[in-house]
């Protein structure tokens, strides 16, 4: 259980990363192929969905994010599939000089195991609570 744990932070953690360098491609790997994203209501299905969704949002090359994730809580861990809750700040500018936008998000996940034993995103939810300007 705490190597499905280590592994499952660090799909957390590269979720952030990927998402901060508008590599969709790699982020959208970290998803089983299928897997869903809802981001403000907006569902996209697939891999190539979630991949081009994350790489329009860098067509503005000063565009700038940093995403944090904390106080995650494994629900249920029951052989391949997984349920998660964490917390997400997200740091927005559209370039320099511009306004800071801070975004406090829920962070509903459900996980399961490929064929390989690696665990993927089945579905992920975020859940704007807070936005400000900063």
């Amino acid at each position: 259980m705490e190597s499905d744990q280590l592994m499952i932070e660090r799909l957390l953690s590269d979720f952030a990363w990927f998402a901060d360098r508008g590599d969709g491609t790699s982020l959208s790997q970290l998803f089983i192929p299928d897997g869903t994203l809802l981001v403000s209501g907006n569902e996209l299905r697939g891999r190539v969905q979630i991949a081009d969704d994350c790489i329009r949002r860098f067509l503005n090359p000063n565009r700038k994010t940093r995403h944090f994730w904390s106080n995650l809580r494994i629900d249920r861990m029951d052989g391949d599939a997984a349920a998660s809750f964490s917390i997400q700040l997200t740091f927005e500018q559209d370039g320099p000089g511009q306004p800071t936008q801070l975004r406090v998000n829920d962070l509903v996940d459900e996980f399961q195991k490929d064929s390989s034993g690696s665990w993927k995103i089945a579905r992920r939810v975020i859940d704007r609570k807070m936005a400000l300007s900063i």
